[in-house]
């Protein structure tokens, strides 16, 4: 269906944007409904509907068709999608390195990692070899922030983060990975459980109870328990639970779950540890394909030394990565 176009008298070429509108107009795009949109920005329904109308006309198009359900991107409302979140993308990016700037040239590395991590892991390990190799007073501060599974595409490529540690791999051109370690996944339960003190499980353990799983926040975990579990003609209903309450939970006996075996390094008396028979995942870091920043490559070189001495130090917990199979090509 052809757009229609809304130019106006009062329309001028190349307009300057209002970033108020892209976002109005984003946030319908992604609820489909502007009420819904609205409450998302924590705006009045008329603010939001004013905005998406200015964009409109500024833009001399129709970006939304509407329905007696919500609303509907037009196919020039697709095409601009994109470019809209790049340019906030780029805004923010812009209003984060002026932020971070301070009298020294200090600036800030932010990074994304599965959380809670244990003490003397992978990410531990990298932020101390990043510090110690990068001393004085512009030393890049680091931030570490937690991030579901499928936003750490999107949070790379609009440049809110510069790099991510992940149980996924780079699915696009645009970024660059390296596999860094390889460790066994455990079954845990609660230590006066009548598993607790079993050599080995299998996935099928899993399904005899609540199996406590952040399936939203570790979708590439989930992924690999749920395949296995498919394999061993299992199946599997997880109970959705925060990363951060699973180990207490567990603890105290109202389930269980699938954890990295990194996690014992931290865990609690209360808690056993159980292999799971063949079942292993392998962390990567992951960046931008064009950041040639110093920090971020120092970062990524941090990485590689900590998996280098990890797998060295704890070869019952941490390995090299093995070669992938030649088919094996799911996105981060």
């Amino acid at each position: 269906m052809h757009e229609v176009l809304m130019a106006t008298a009062e329309q001028k070429p190349y307009a300057d944007l209002d970033p108020r509108w892209l976002r109005a107009f984003l946030a319908v795009a992604r609820e489909r409904h502007f009420g819904r949109a609205a409450a998302r920005l924590s705006i009045g329904q008329p603010s939001l509907s004013r905005h998406v109308q200015q964009l409109e006309r500024a833009l001399g198009v129709q970006l939304f068709h509407r329905t007696p359900h919500g609303v509907l991107l037009t196919e020039v409302g697709r095409l601009i999608r994109p470019e809209a979140e790049g340019v906030l993308a780029l805004s923010s990016h812009l209003v984060r390195t002026a932020r971070t700037y301070t009298g020294r040239s200090r600036s800030t590395l932010t990074v994304a990692a599965p959380l809670p991590s244990p003490a003397g892991g992978l990410l531990s390990e990298a932020i101390r070899r990043f510090r110690g190799d990068r001393g004085g007073p512009e030393q890049p501060q680091i931030a570490v922030i937690d991030l579901v599974d499928e936003e750490q595409t999107g949070a790379l490529a609009q440049r809110r983060v510069d790099a991510v540690l992940t149980w996924g791999r780079p699915g696009h051109a645009a970024f660059a990975g390296e596999a860094l370690v390889e460790e066994p996944v455990d079954a845990i339960f609660a230590a006066r459980h009548s598993l607790a003190a079993t050599p080995q499980v299998t996935v099928s353990a899993l399904a005899d109870e609540p199996l406590l799983f952040p399936v939203r926040e570790r979708r590439h975990c989930w992924t690999l328990l749920r395949d296995a579990a498919e394999a061993a003609r299992t199946e599997l209903d997880p109970v959705p639970t925060s990363p951060a309450a699973v180990l207490d939970l567990v603890a105290s006996g109202l389930g269980c779950s699938a954890v990295p075996r990194s996690l014992r390094l931290s865990a609690s008396p209360e808690l056993a540890f159980v292999p799971l028979r063949g079942l292993s995942a392998r962390m990567s870091v992951v960046w931008r394909q064009t950041d040639r920043s110093p920090a971020v490559t120092a970062f990524v070189a941090a990485c590689r030394s900590a998996a280098v001495a990890l797998t060295g130090a704890r070869p019952d917990i941490w390995s090299a990565p093995r070669p992938l199979p030649a088919h094996a090509h799911r996105s981060a």
